[in-house]
């Protein structure tokens, strides 16, 4: 089944023809019109070179193929046209249209004729509808025209070349006399002559358009236009003399004329809901015959897309009140292009006379008559510049708008602004960011300008001002504006979107040092940066519930994806789409059982939103056929690459070209959020969207993990470039460094620290001789030894070396480590002290010699020092301090805790920035306070206490 989403209002106009009786013949289907298709030859088969002065057609001479073709689906063609015979595009050309006799079974007949090979495509004829609402009050007040300051536009550019729009409508009084000297020959393309006039005054909606458009100036009669005379109307008639005045049955036939006979502008006030791809075709060829196409974006009220104003290549325009507010009646969303006063529009209706209108319809001439002026000024302006200089200099309408943001085009036109900015071409310059608008957080990109005359600046960030200048370096992620004024032009730029990248550069490996003083061996430190593996592809998926799509409206937000940990930009992006066409029910009938009737596929649409706004389309609806039976759940890829959804082909399962260039996201940013914008374009048989991916691939870095070495993990002035540092082990005790790793397209690594730990000669340990796991003999053998040093293996401290007779030792000495200075001497106690690292003799401050003694009974303060006596490399050290303290010190403790060891210190008042090591075991002991300062450290195997006391409690 298939219903129309909320189509046009029919606009009765009987209220402006007091006593009129006229009827006429009842359309059954205001969507198409009864029994009538467009179908298009392939070129290399239709008749080419025969020029022609009508649309009429010899179905047997001209097109007995066709004929036969409809026969087989069993109908007849009781008439055909060629309703674009006039135009210069060989293609249109080839268009019939055809009346069956049978229209009750036109769709089997449409069927038929898509899968011919010498078809390139058949449709039905869609009906469109005028766009206005009648107003019984005459407006004195042209209060439109005094809104886009028109008079002033006038004064500061008078205009030069005159300007052709086409109206296309369903009738114009070409002999009102406040239009007859703007007009230039037109033709009525739905009777086929050259009349375009109204019948009679029930055909008043074109004549009213005509007027807004170029009524004429400066004449002492009636009302006045924005064209000032150099726009001049040509009349197209599409409506057939016998038909619905509110009705357009020959429009686009009437654009085709209009693009033949050389009009700069075609106005087009009427419309409806669904795609053609005949239409599509025909705006298309008025484009790329340099025309500037302007339509009515509908009265309906909704963000429902309508036709002829959402195809590409045409301006769609909203209506506003004197306010500045959206017209209660006004269609909106984001395919709106600009908007325009539209309500209780004074202008000319047959027969020479005047009314107030209401509507998109109001709004569309005026501004086509807009741009017919600014084009008059500037006749070399291309359609593509006219547009973008209206849109431009649009009054910014947000703040009368709130519910409406974005959905209202660009704003309110302001012709003084269009002609007055281009006048002083401050469109000759657009702001620039440099080098990227992709960074890091507390980078900054260089947003600049290069000024004309003496206009002023105002940069805006998400609508904060922070600067005046004309160059300005932006650290802030967001949409940035550049506002910019110079005498009556003041226009914003189109945002420049700066976006923090936050993928960060995996840390990098880095070794550590542990070394004796003067050690000219291990002098570097080595970063080793991790694999590169963020550039993908990675797939990121949509987690959230079915969404239903159906007559434009959905029963949950669109789906979304989060990219995020993606390095670099963008180097190809693929779009997976899984989904199922359902017949029966509406948005919130997705999980229910398919009625198991037509679906209509044709109805759904696809397109892709970047987290930078791009939209690509991915598919375009009336792409599939309607389908007889639900193809069920399939999945489609759409890629850069590959073979593009056949026409009129039934939904299966693939990778498929998009119907957009998605090569346009090469070197954009990934990461960000991504939308998928589906639709489904009728009531009624939803489309049901389970699931949805974004694969996506980055450019590959060309150059090696860049590494940076700094003193600490503020400093942002780096010390040393490289992967390794090279360091000098001649200042005794730690020293830190830090390190950061970037690749192309990451930011930094979070900055990791390694440490240069660099001991001193002799290292001077301590032991409690009860703790020591060793014979007396063999301490002896230690102390009188010719060298000594130690190694660490699982915690545990082995002592070795050669001995007084030249032989070597070694010994595991405790299962604890050692005591390091200073001792707290709780009570008397007997200890062993090494002095270890040192290539000859030791002197020690109390007399001793040799690499250790014992010290029995120790209770009293003793402040040792120790000397290495050896041939050195670097500045020789001397009097290395070992302490052995009283209880109650005040105790200011730094340094390393080695690993495994067991040690309580006693004192006054502790201050700690120790670094305790694994293993460890430490008490803190004092009556008065225990503060740990930064840099107080233990690792996570260490076991650390504090408490108030002192050695007896």
């Amino acid at each position: 089944m298939r219903l129309i989403a909320n189509s046009f209002l029919i606009v009765v106009l009987l209220g402006l023809m007091p006593g009129s009786s006229m009827l006429w013949a009842q359309q059954i289907n205001d969507e198409f019109v009864e029994g009538e298709i467009y179908v298009k030859l392939k070129v290399q088969k239709g008749k080419k070179g025969e020029k022609k002065n009508s649309p009429a057609v010899n179905l047997n001479r001209e097109i007995p193929g066709l004929q036969r073709k409809v026969e087989v689906a069993q109908n007849k063609v009781k008439e055909a046209k060629q309703p674009f015979y006039s135009s210069k595009n060989v293609g249109l050309q080839n268009v019939y249209r055809l009346k069956l006799e049978n229209g009750k079974d036109i769709d089997k007949v449409v069927k038929e004729l898509k899968a011919d090979p010498d078809i390139e495509y058949a449709e039905r004829v869609r009906i469109r509808k005028i766009i206005a609402v009648p107003n019984d009050t005459l407006y004195n007040d042209l209060w439109h025209l005094k809104k886009i300051k028109a008079s002033e536009a006038w004064d500061v550019n008078p205009g030069q070349a005159d300007v052709v729009v086409a109206v296309v409508d369903n009738a114009i009084q070409v002999t009102h006399p406040d239009l007859a000297l703007n007009m230039v020959a037109g033709r009525d393309v739905a009777d086929n002559d050259n009349d375009p006039n109204p019948p009679n005054n029930s055909f008043s909606h074109g004549t009213h358009v005509a007027g807004i458009v170029s009524a004429v100036n400066n004449n002492v009669t009636g009302i006045a236009s924005a064209g000032n005379n150099k726009v001049k109307v040509m009349p197209i008639k599409a409506t057939p003399n016998s038909s619905d005045p509110n009705f357009i049955y020959n429009g686009f036939d009437g654009i085709a004329w209009a693009t033949a006979n050389n009009a700069n502008i075609i106005s087009l006030s009427w419309g409806g809901p669904g795609f053609s791809q005949l239409e599509q075709d025909v705006i298309d060829d008025a484009y790329n015959n340099g025309i500037l196409v302007i339509a009515a974006a509908g009265n309906e009220d909704s963000d429902e897309p309508q036709y002829p104003a959402s195809y590409n290549h045409v301006i769609s325009v909203a209506a506003l009140d004197s306010t500045d507010q959206r017209s209660y009646f006004s269609s909106y969303g984001t395919g709106v292009d600009i908007s325009a006063p539209g309500r209780f529009i004074l202008s000319t209706v047959p027969t020479n006379n005047y009314a107030s209108f209401s509507g998109t319809s109001m709004a569309t001439p005026l501004v086509a008559s807009c741009a017919g002026y600014l084009l008059s000024c500037f006749p070399s302006l291309s359609p593509d510049s006219v547009e973008y200089i209206l849109k431009k200099t649009a009054d910014n309408i947000d703040a009368q708008n709130p519910n409406y943001l974005g959905q209202l085009g660009s704003g309110r036109i302001n012709l003084l602004k269009a002609v007055s900015c281009k006048d002083v071409d401050l469109f000759a310059e657009e702001p620039v960011f440099s080098p990227i608008n992709f960074f890091c957080e507390g980078d900054s990109v260089l947003l600049s300008i290069n000024p004309i005359g003496a206009e002023t600046f105002e940069w805006f960030v998400d609508e904060q001002l922070k600067s005046t200048n004309s160059a300005y370096f932006g650290k802030d992620e967001g949409s940035w504006i550049l506002k910019r004024t110079l005498g009556t032009c003041s226009i914003n730029s189109d945002p420049i979107q700066l976006i923090y990248n936050k993928t960060l550069t995996p840390i990098p490996e880095l070794t550590a040092l542990d070394v004796s003083y003067c050690d000219l061996v291990n002098t570097e430190l080595v970063a080793t940066p991790a694999g590169r593996d963020a550039y993908g592809p990675q797939t990121f998926t949509y987690n959230g519930p079915v969404v239903g799509f159906d007559g434009y409206a959905k029963s949950n937000p669109y789906p979304t994806v989060e990219v995020s940990g993606m390095g670099g930009l963008i180097d190809s992006v693929s779009i997976s789409i899984t989904w199922q066409k359902l017949d029966g029910g509406d948005v919130n009938y997705c999980g229910s059982p398919d009625l198991g009737s037509r679906p209509w596929n044709d109805e759904v649409s696809f397109s892709i939103l970047s987290p930078e706004g791009i939209s690509i389309p991915l598919l375009n609806e009336g792409t599939y056929a309607f389908g007889t039976v639900t193809s069920g759940v399939v999945t489609t890829v759409f890629t850069t690459n590959g073979a593009p959804v056949t026409d009129g082909s039934d939904p299966v399962s693939g990778n498929f070209k998009a119907a957009g260039d998605l090569g346009q996201l090469q070197n954009r940013i990934a990461q960000g959020t991504w939308t998928l914008i589906a639709n489904d374009n009728y009531l009624i048989d939803p489309l049901c969207v389970s699931g949805f991916e974004v694969i996506v691939k980055t450019n590959e870095p060309l150059l090696p993990t860049a590494v940076k070495w700094y003193e600490s993990p503020e400093s942002t002035a780096a010390i040393h470039n490289g992967q390794t540092l090279s360091v000098v082990n001649n200042q005794v005790g730690e020293t830190t460094y830090w390190a950061r790793a970037q690749c192309d397209g990451m930011c930094p690594s979070e900055p990791v620290k390694t440490k240069v730990r660099v001991r001193p000669i002799p290292e001077i340990f301590a032991y409690s001789l009860e703790t020591l796991d060793i014979t007396i003999a063999q301490a002896v053998e230690i102390m009188n030894a010719q060298s000594l040093d130690y190694s660490v293996d699982n915690n545990i401290y082995t002592l070795f070396g050669i001995n007084s007779s030249g032989q070597s030792f070694s010994y595991q000495v405790s299962d604890e480590g050692p005591m390091t200075s200073p001792v707290s001497l709780c009570e008397s106690n007997s200890f062993v002290v090494f002095g270890m690292g040192c290539n000859g003799t030791i002197s020690w401050s109390n007399g001793e010699s040799g690499t250790g003694f014992i010290l029995e009974g120790q209770n009293t303060p003793l402040a040792l020092t120790a000397t290495c006596n050896q041939s050195w490399d670097c500045a020789p050290l001397s009097n290395i301090p070992f302490d052995f303290i009283e209880n109650n010190t005040n105790l200011t403790l730094g340094g390393i805790v080695p690993v495994n060891l067991v040690q309580d210190f006693y004192g006054q008042k502790i201050e700690s920035s120790q670094l305790l090591e694994a293993g460890v075991k430490t008490k803190y002991v004092a009556p008065s306070s225990i503060l740990l300062q930064p840099g107080f450290e233990a690792s996570n195997t260490a076991i650390f206490s504090a408490e108030i006391g002192d050695c007896a409690n």
